[in-house]
């Protein structure tokens, strides 16, 4: 039996995208439309559920709804069907690098979540169809129950890095007292615990940092001062060739993949997306000695 759609396809997308991309302009830019259209979309898609929609740290929030996973649902069928794009999410730095050009049939989002409780929780509402994630590790414990599947495709150190022209840089055989005399920005709080305790742990990462979206001027731009100390991975610092690894005890590593729902995995459009990730890692291998692709 086919049950009958409650909301169009384009009132839950303008619902969607605002929660996905936080605003109601970026929702119309990423959807080709005017943002007056958005918000009438919107604005029937929360009469027909009857939900309040509310903001907390920026982000758009809405009361768990039976009806509404249910109609997620079967607006994702329709999007694996191939009647209008399936939607990816990725972390900040690695994720444009890897996912741009999108395979036919994607878009993007907004690549700047700090951490991996937002998209998370976009993944297990079905906003999104598919999450690339460079923090594996700092997955919350049974946060992906039976309902979604890790892809692994990489493991990497998380390394201390600096600008050039640092004291620190070209110098050999650092040791992690070398590493104190200099400050180390934290890692944020919200979405990377494990590796923040495995940070401060060995004494570093005690610069405070408040992030709560991705900002390089708020992360590898404070490293300008040829003092501050960033934890950086190889795949992302292709995005900041200012920045030098330190050669020093790594403090940690972290592994990449693809998540998405267990029932999508083997679906061909997934695996389309995820040939494409393992083509471009094995493209970029070479200037990636420390990484190890899965």
């Amino acid at each position: 039996m086919i049950v009958p759609a409650m909301v169009g396809v384009e009132e839950l997308a303008s619902l969607d995208f605002v929660l996905w991309h936080r605003t109601g302009q970026l929702a119309a830019r990423a959807m080709g439309c005017n943002q007056s259209t958005v918000s009438r979309r919107l604005a029937r898609c929360l009469a027909v559920f009857e939900l309040p929609m509310t903001r907390c740290q920026g982000e758009w929030v809405l009361p768990f709804s039976p009806l509404l996973r249910l109609e997620r649902e079967l607006h994702q069928l329709c999007r694996l069907l191939g009647h209008h794009p399936l939607r990816v999410e990725a972390c900040p730095l690695a994720g444009p690098r890897l996912l741009r050009p999108l395979p036919e049939g994607w878009i993007g989002g907004a690549y700047d979540h700090v951490g991996v409780d937002r998209p998370l929780h976009l993944l297990r509402e079905r906003v999104i169809d598919a999450w690339l994630c460079d923090a594996t590790d700092d997955l919350p414990a049974g946060s992906m129950g039976d309902e979604l599947v890790l892809q692994p495709l990489w493991r990497s150190p998380v390394q201390l890095h600096a600008a050039k022209g640092h004291p620190l840089v070209g110098e050999r055989g650092l040791s992690l007292d070398d590493l104190r005399r200099f400050p180390s920005l934290d890692i944020p709080a919200t979405g990377f615990l494990r590796s923040r305790a495995l940070f401060h742990e060995k004494g570093l990462g005690l610069s405070p940092v408040n992030l709560l979206r991705y900002d390089p001027a708020s992360w590898e731009g404070r490293s300008a001062d040829r003092a501050t100390l960033v934890c950086f991975t190889p795949l992302n610092r292709l995005a900041s060739p200012g920045l030098a690894p330190l050669d020093a005890p790594v403090p940690f590593s972290n592994g990449g993949g693809l998540i998405c729902h267990r029932e999508l995995a083997d679906h061909p459009a997934i695996q389309e997306l995820l040939g494409t990730l393992q083509l471009r890692l094995a493209r970029l291998a070479p200037m990636l000695q420390e990484l190890e692709r899965l």
